[in-house]
């Protein structure tokens, strides 16, 4: 069998190929899939694939925080240059995109955070100190009243990611979301 001559590709540009093609599998698969499926998927050698990923951990690794990355730049925080910041309309936005941010990548989340993998490499809070950060500048700016930042950030969280959750499984979206939208109102009103 005659196949084509392999590309030759930057190790970083093979590197993501073998990334796309994971992400790629565990979106449609959920956490099923395997190295066999990702190097079919990529047409790489299981070889090159140990090269850039020791371990299958290694992979999950990079696609989670390949997912944190890709959330923070589409969903920017405001910086105090950018002028007058609305607060709770803030709060309210990031907890609504990350929604949908959740819902649309759905398989590859459940295998990145909510796997026996999330449970061996748990994530750094990363998510709620950002929503820490947010409700102190909230703060700062006398948006918000006087909660503990961390807790609540934690405490939020819990809510939006349950909300995400409960949309997931057929809920009613706007009754969902507006719900999610009284309970951060409520919580962190001045």
């Amino acid at each position: 069998m005659n196949r084509p001559p392999r590309r030759r590709l930057h190790p970083e540009a093979r590197k993501l190929e073998i990334v796309e093609a994971a992400e790629r599998l565990l979106q449609a698969n959920g956490g099923r899939a395997r190295v066999e499926d990702v190097v079919r998927e990529a047409g790489v050698a299981k070889g090159t694939f140990f090269l850039y990923f020791p371990t299958w951990d290694d992979l999950l690794e990079t696609i989670r925080q390949r997912l944190v990355s890709q959330f923070d730049t589409a969903y920017p925080l405001p910086t105090e240059v950018e002028g007058p910041v609305d607060w709770p309309g803030l709060v309210e936005s990031q907890a609504l995109a990350f929604i949908e941010f959740t819902l649309s990548r759905r398989g590859v989340g459940e295998a990145v955070f909510h796997s026996d993998f999330a449970e061996r490499r748990p994530l750094a809070d990363h998510a709620i100190h950002r929503l820490a950060a947010v409700i102190r500048a909230g703060q700062e700016a006398e948006a918000f009243g006087p909660v503990d930042p961390d807790a609540t950030g934690r405490l939020l969280y819990a809510v939006i990611h349950e909300a995400a959750d409960a949309v997931a499984g057929c809920g009613d979206r706007a009754a969902v979301q507006g719900a999610l939208q009284h309970v951060l109102r409520r919580t962190l009103a001045p």
